[in-house]
């Protein structure tokens, strides 16, 4: 009983293969779609199926040699494709071809002729040697190409497909597209199921109208859902054309056919981080890990799933292990700036920033990065005033690269100079002055270009005291008196029942002003009439006077 159920499951298992693929005429379609090294794959892992035709398998095989130069291959695929079945016209075909390559005319006549006389009615095998002619120099033998495809339109009434997928090309290696297209779409009109048509017209077409690209390839994937050449290509253009979930849903129904490929599924996985299924994604990763524990790629997979699901201690230690394990590894910004969040969530905020300072390294123009580092650089001085410096100097070159600027932009490169001012030690007092410089030139080109605001001014005011060791000077209260005379403009902000009253700001300007005049001027009349000032609005603040 338990022989005969496994027996069962074995050909319930073939019979689910057989309907999810084509076998080695996938590899067919991928060599007449131009994409050798798939069909070369394809073709060798389904050689050995009942269902494989090996005669024919083997011509596309040494037409794939042949493609990547190899003429010693070539030529022993064709003779073993004859042995296997000598009534193949094809590789007689392909034995003419590899002649012709060999400057061998007569010869590659002579089996061209074999060919026809084993295949005389098929009128594609006609124009495979009208595309051996031109595969081995379209000048030289162009009475011979034409030659031929006049026999294939005669022949088959101007109705073979793969007459017009060779015109295509012909005119497509010279940069004609528009009239390429053309030729695909009259080989499709001829056979709705020419899956050659299909993807030479789509990739033709794609950067013109990527949507009646995909249009045309949906028809071809409704009508061959077991072709892996048709379900691929359309989930390509889906990825090409930035549509994420389609791409990682056709993917996902690709990668069950046996002739998908390794790195496709590898792809899925990407696709699948990009459509926001970090689950999934990262469940596919580690398939591929635990047959391929060395995979740059799903290693980067592991790490960023767990990142974007919220396992900051996880992703921390994938993180740290993928980068140490791969000394050689191509990283990509996003691999450390995605770390650095990390550890930022994480509390380690100056192990984030040397992380952010390796993606600039790797992208050192990109401005999102240089914004990026400056707020990393901001967030770590929260603990380490160190940082201030390095946030407003990023941010700096940051600016740099902007071709305009926003007042926006030229204020919050002051704000950052004035943290990293303001934090200087007393001993750094030149370097003190020098941050205080750079962002009073920020705070000026913002109060030029800003609608007037009075709390521009108290940011100059501010980069004035911190430049001079965080003590008041003239230019600091000039800078006040600015401030409020902006504020005196409404009355409003002196209104103790208003909610949206400034005299905090009135209250900053006394207080400094209370200082200068005692400590800088040393003058008792001043001093006592801003002390008044200063008490009359504490007072008022403090809700001790109506």
């Amino acid at each position: 009983m338990k022989q005969k159920l496994i027996l069962s499951l074995f050909a319930s298992a073939a019979l689910l293969a057989s309907a999810q693929s084509q076998g080695y005429k996938d590899g067919i379609e991928y060599y007449k779609a131009g994409q050798y090294d798939n069909a070369k794959t394809i073709l060798n892992k389904t050689m050995d199926l009942s269902d494989t035709d090996k005669s024919l398998a083997l011509y596309y095989l040494g037409q794939v040699a042949l493609a990547q130069d190899d003429k010693a291959a070539a030529k022993n695929y064709f003779e073993k494709g004859l042995a296997a079945n000598p009534d193949c016209g094809y590789n007689y075909v392909g034995l003419g071809a590899l002649d012709l390559i060999n400057g061998q005319a007569s010869q590659a006549n002579d089996n061209f002729k074999k060919a026809q006389g084993l295949a005389k009615k098929d009128n594609e095998l006609i124009v495979a040697i009208a595309r051996a002619y031109y595969n081995a120099d379209p000048v030289k033998y162009e009475k011979d190409i034409n030659k031929y495809l006049d026999k294939a339109r005669k022949d088959s009434k101007y109705k073979e497909p793969s007459i017009y997928i060779l015109e295509g090309d012909m005119l497509a290696d010279n940069k004609d597209w528009g009239n390429a297209a053309g030729k695909y779409e009259m080989a499709i009109s001829y056979d709705q199921d020419n899956p050659e048509g299909y993807v030479k017209f789509a990739n033709t077409y794609f950067n013109v109208n990527k949507e009646f690209a995909i249009e045309k390839l949906t028809e071809l994937y409704n009508r061959a859902p077991n072709s892996a050449l048709a379900t691929r290509e359309l989930a390509e253009k889906y990825y090409k054309g930035n549509y994420w979930g389609k791409a990682a849903d056709l993917y996902g129904k690709y990668i069950q056919n046996p002739n998908h490929f390794p790195e496709d599924k590898a792809r899925y996985s990407v696709l699948l981080y990009w459509g926001n299924k970090y689950d999934q994604s990262k469940q596919v990763a580690k398939e591929i890990l635990a047959q391929d524990p060395s995979n740059f790629l799903m290693q980067r997979m592991v790490f960023l799933n767990d990142a974007a699901l919220g396992n900051d201690e996880v992703a921390a230690s994938e993180a740290k292990a993928f980068i140490e394990n791969n000394p050689d590894g191509r990283f990509s910004s996003n691999d450390f700036t995605t770390y650095s969040e990390v550890l930022t969530r994480l509390g380690q905020d100056s192990l984030a920033v040397a992380q952010y300072e390796k993606a600039v390294e790797l992208d050192p123009d990109n401005t999102e990065l240089l914004s990026g580092l400056s707020a990393a650089y901001t967030k770590a001085g929260s603990k380490n005033s160190k940082y201030y410096g390095k946030a407003a100097d990023a941010y700096a070159k940051y600016l740099s690269k902007l071709d305009d600027h926003k007042s926006s932009d030229l204020y919050d490169a002051s704000r950052r100079y004035l943290n990293a001012a303001a934090t200087c030690a007393p001993e750094d007092s030149i370097l003190r002055k020098e941050y205080a410089t750079k962002g009073l030139e920020y705070i000026n080109q913002t109060i030029e270009r800003a609608t007037p605001n009075p709390s521009l001014y108290q940011f100059k005011a501010r980069l004035y005291i911190a430049g001079n060791n965080n003590h008041p000077n003239q230019e600091a209260i000039d800078a006040y008196n600015e401030m409020i005379a902006l504020l005196d403009q409404d009355p409003a902000n002196r209104d103790p029942q208003n909610p949206q009253n400034k005299l905090k700001l009135y209250l900053e300007a006394a207080q400094f002003d209370y200082n200068f005049c005692g400590t800088v001027l040393k003058d008792k009349e001043k001093t006592a009439a801003a002390g008044k000032v200063f008490k009359e609005l504490s007072d008022i603040i403090n809700g001790t006077v109506e």
